[in-house]
């Protein structure tokens, strides 16, 4: 744990303590929107997309990313105080890039070791000749 005492009023900030301050203090609601989303955006896409075929993967791989680089730009934008220049703008657009990817990585290797039979071929047996 941080040395650093972790406070609410603390959270608007902008710097590295406020956002240790607000996942410090906003854990379980974090734990709770991300449980929400596997069960209502992945399970589901994972169910009807990933067995399909390479190229249903990849595009919900890229459609992903997109969208993880969207937020993490947009939220960066936000916290981002202009007075310092772009660097930390684009330093908090890929610390949170990072996160995400993690976070993709982790749940889509979790959901393949799951359903790890959903992706193995079948081999049909081959029928033998009874003697007649």
């Amino acid at each position: 744990m941080p040395t650093h005492p972790m406070k609410l009023i603390e959270i608007g900030d902008g710097n590295l303590y406020s956002l240790m301050a607000y996942f410090h203090l906003f854990w379980p609601l974090l734990l709770a929107v991300g449980i929400l989303t596997q069960y209502l955006i992945v399970v589901p896409l994972w169910d009807n997309q990933a067995v399909k075929s390479f190229k249903a993967r990849l595009i919900i791989g890229i459609c992903i990313a997109v969208v993880c680089i969207a937020f993490a730009g947009s939220i960066s934008y936000i916290i981002w105080d202009q007075a310092e220049g772009t660097a930390p703008f684009y330093s908090f657009w890929w610390y949170l890039s990072e996160i995400q990817l993690f976070y993709w990585v982790f749940t889509f290797v979790i959901l393949f070791l799951i359903d790890r039979r959903k992706f193995v071929k079948t081999v049909t047996p081959a029928e033998v000749e009874s003697p007649a």
